[in-house]
């Protein structure tokens, strides 16, 4: 035996439902910062890859300036740090490059 089903909606039209705020596309926008930065790090390109390996006279030149030769698209950091939330509305964020 089929029982009713009583479906009511206590609230206006879907398209009106406010579901990001600024605020939330912003710890969005962090979040996003904080995982290139740690997949950086760590080598890997947005596919999880690694990066092509640098030339045999970068790689040698890097290593004995920095003790390292590893494929992490750093030196001194300052590109990574220099990212940064560039633009932020209730529905997107952008990331960019701080000058």
């Amino acid at each position: 035996m089929a029982s009713a089903v009583t479906i009511r909606r206590n609230f206006g039209p879907l398209a009106e439902v406010k579901l990001s705020t600024r605020a939330l596309m912003k710890e969005v926008g962090l979040l996003a910062r904080e995982r290139i930065v740690r997949r950086t790090i760590a080598g890997q390109d947005e596919d999880g890859h690694s990066f092509a390996p640098y030339s045999k006279l970068y790689a040698e030149r890097k290593g004995k300036e920095l003790g390292r030769a590893s494929v992490n698209l750093q030196v001194s950091g300052a590109m990574l740090n220099a990212i940064t939330i560039t633009d932020v509305t209730d529905t997107s964020v952008s990331l960019g490059f701080s000058s």
